[in-house]
């Protein structure tokens, strides 16, 4: 499974800062910087790969360069702590901010221990525009945000260049000058195509996902992310309890009013139930059939909750169309499969049928737990 279907998920069941909830409403910004944490996902094995590399060279450096570089050690220890700093604060970060917080931070402080090596060995002013691009380069390639890799280069551009690069070729400060801003133009070139191109790739792999966890209709998780969400809260643990949901006399419905007002009907359903609780996962099962799943620390309070999703629904009105919903609880079992769990909400909404509709009932096994009246 890909990053962007674990995330997804996760935002149906578990995961916090993760995937918005299916249903809920999300801002431009929000949905930017869900795009951009799948990227910093996504990014985690190049950047170990990548930052191993830069770091093996800057210890390469170092090691055929002690002789000269002996005298700068305290320096050169600060700056490779910061190198060390910054490539942990990447690997370890989950949010872009972090990410590219991090690879700014180790490539400005690599930037600044070339430039004392430079210093050190005396007449490297030929060696400054070739390691700017590098590690603009570099940057472009890492950095997910544009605001990022302007700070971070331009940082690297005035570590490396100012005073050093222009004190040792000052009589072609203009012809220094066009490759210094063609140089900084490429990289910025090469990150706004990679940025793009990976934007569009993960955006495209978000709504493939969507497409296939959510329901169209409603909003909510479908039943391939109900299942999915609820899997990963029972491997959570924690007291569970499933209702199983079904709309009265849907067939009705959709004969005397027509399957339009019959087809808003379950869309406002399914936004009712898009406002519960984050604790509470709902999904459409298929046609007019829901499932929640809600933490449930008795039968007691799981047969509150079914009755109080029952009396909500009385509530709906579509072009003064109302609505009633059967429902059928069941406590999750420790160790108890999901299927098994379902079978027992579904025996339950069957019993609330036969009886009457417009009810919510317990299953057997959760009703042998209510406390005797």
């Amino acid at each position: 499974m890909n990053f962007a279907n674990k995330s997804f998920i996760f935002g149906l069941g578990l995961r916090r800062g993760g995937a918005p909830r299916a249903g809920a409403p999300v801002s431009q910004r929000a949905q930017a910087d869900h795009l951009d944490d799948l990227i910093v996902g996504q990014l985690r094995h190049p950047a170990r790969l990548l930052a191993g590399a830069a770091a093996a060279f800057w210890l390469m450096t170092l090691a055929l360069g002690w002789p000269v570089l002996a005298p700068f050690q305290g320096q050169l220890l600060f700056w490779t702590s910061v190198q060390a700093a910054g490539l942990v604060v990447c690997l370890a970060a989950e949010r872009v901010v972090g990410h590219d917080g991090g690879v700014g931070l180790m490539t400005v402080a690599m930037a600044a221990g070339y430039r004392l090596q430079l210093e050190a060995w005396g007449g490297g002013g030929i060696w400054v525009l070739p390691l700017c691009l590098l590690l603009a380069l570099y940057l472009g390639l890492m950095q997910v945000r544009l605001r990022s890799y302007l700070l971070s280069s331009i940082a690297v551009w005035l570590v490396l260049c100012h005073g050093l690069l222009m004190g040792q070729l000052g009589g072609s400060r203009a012809l220094l000058s066009v490759l210094v801003a063609g140089s900084f133009g490429l990289a910025l070139v090469l990150h706004r195509g990679v940025s793009m191109t990976r934007r569009r790739r993960v955006a495209v792999a978000e709504e493939l996902t969507r497409l296939a966890y959510q329901d169209a209709l409603t909003g909510i998780a479908n039943r391939r992310g109900f299942l999915a969400g609820a899997k990963a809260r029972l491997e959570a643990g924690g007291g569970l309890g499933l209702i199983a949901l079904d709309v009265d006399d849907f067939k009705k419905i959709n004969d005397t009013h027509g399957h339009e007002v019959g087809d808003r009907v379950l869309e406002a359903f399914g936004q009712m139930l898009a406002r519960l609780p984050p604790q509470a996962l709902s999904g459409r099962m298929g046609g007019e059939e829901f499932c929640v799943l809600l933490p449930a620390a008795s039968a007691q309070q799981l047969l509150e909750g079914a009755q109080g999703l029952v009396r909500r629904a009385r509530f709906i009105q579509v072009r003064q169309v109302g609505m009633s919903v059967s429902a059928g609880a069941a406590l999750v079992l420790p160790g108890e499969d999901l299927q098994d769990a379902l079978r027992r909400a579904d025996a339950a909404l069957s019993l609330a049928k036969a009886q009457g509709k417009d009810r919510a009932l317990l299953d057997a096994e959760a009703s042998a737990w209510m406390p005797a009246r």
